[in-house]
């Protein structure tokens, strides 16, 4: 470790983020631009972000987001640029969610005074040993890492754990367990009835959000639909697939298959009734966390950490890889539920998982000595 040089007497820390923002796309962009609002941070992001051949979507930019107040200079292919001092700050904080980073990152972490790594994953969505490998490499070299479910603290302990050289990362490194916050993404919230007359969608409407990966689940939503027995039900699935993925017309199911920029995605949430999660695997979801801001209840598969957020009031869980149990849930949803109860419940989850709070926990660790 490098020696720390803390923040004295009544001075506020010097706090750098580094990691995506605005225009990047997605929510791990959003929630790096809210954090450094909610602690006055300086933001140190990428000029380029990834080489191409590991971004299968199109363009990582969202044209319709506003440029984010930070410092774009770094780039994956250029190692010039990853060596900008940060001995001026006290603290940094690296955003961490994808291997690609991780030598960049291990380079950078040698001229930080305290590193804290806010992990949006542990592991990889698509897990290979030398993924693991390289993120160990960042693990090492943190004084906390920061996780957002109780699978995700165990697997980071596990990590810490195993290092080959326990020295180095030494007793004082820390896992940190809170909750993700709410993801209030898009623009103002239409009506329901607006939303719908916008998309052309009428009856019961169920959402499929977001970038389409073999990890989501997309196909169990669609075999759920196959043995769906009310009639009038919608699977509106709405998000760009990152592989050469196909999909037949099926009954009752509405592809938009291409990236929903923020500018739109008030009108999908609004017009949907439920948000569908049936995820393989998952450290947290956003979508379901954009859903809550929305006040959009979830039914979602019981993996990583999707039980820790739904209770049963704001949504319906389901055993993974089960596609008669979904479509059981959705059935039950549509038939039984009291949805208005429901929505209730969902927009106070909004409520309990706060940036303000969130921000308050970040305070106070960047503050510990």
């Amino acid at each position: 470790m490098t020696d720390r040089q803390p923040a004295t007497g009544n001075r506020q820390p010097r706090i750098a983020i580094v990691g995506p923002v605005y225009p990047y796309r997605a929510g791990i962009a959003y929630c790096t631009t809210r954090l450094a609002r909610e602690l006055g941070a300086d933001v140190i992001s990428f000029k380029r972000q990834y080489p191409k051949r590991f971004y299968p979507g199109g363009d990582d930019i969202d044209p319709t987001l506003p440029r984010a107040n930070a410092a774009f200079v770094l780039d994956i292919l250029n190692p010039l640029t990853w060596f900008r001092s940060l001995r001026q700050y006290d603290a940094v904080i690296f955003v961490w969610w994808i291997w690609v980073w991780a030598i960049p990152y291990r380079l950078m972490m040698m001229r930080a005074n305290r590193v804290i790594l806010q992990c949006h994953n542990i592991g990889e969505k698509e897990p290979a040993w030398w993924k693991r490998a390289l993120a160990n490499l960042v693990f090492r070299r943190a004084d906390a890492l920061v996780v957002h479910a109780s699978s995700e603290a165990e697997e980071a302990r596990r990590r810490v754990a195993d290092f080959s050289r326990p020295a180095e990362a030494g007793p004082h490194t820390r896992v940190i367990q809170t909750f993700l916050p709410v993801h209030e993404l898009g623009r103002e919230i239409p009506s329901r009835e607006e939303a719908r007359r916008k998309l052309g969608l009428t009856g019961n409407v169920a959402l499929f959000f977001g970038h389409i990966r073999p990890f989501k689940g997309l196909d169990i939503a669609l075999d759920a639909w196959k043995q769906l027995r009310t009639a009038d039900a919608t699977l509106l699935v709405a998000g760009e697939p990152w592989w050469n993925a196909r999909f037949d017309p099926q009954p009752n199911v509405r592809f938009d298959l291409r990236f929903i920029p923020d500018s739109e995605i008030a009108t999908y949430f609004a017009a949907a009734d439920v948000v569908l999660a049936p995820y393989r695997s998952e450290a947290q979801s956003g979508v379901a966390l954009t859903a809550f801001h929305f006040a959009r209840p979830i039914i979602a598969t019981s993996v990583g950490g999707l039980p820790e957020i739904i209770d049963g009031k704001n949504g319906i869980l389901v055993p993974p890889e089960d596609a008669q149990a979904l479509a059981r849930a959705v059935d039950e949803f549509f038939t039984r539920r009291d949805r208005e109860a429901m929505e209730r419940a969902a927009a106070e989850s909004a409520r309990r998982y706060s940036w303000q709070e969130y921000g308050a926990i970040m305070r106070r660790l960047l503050n510990a000595q």
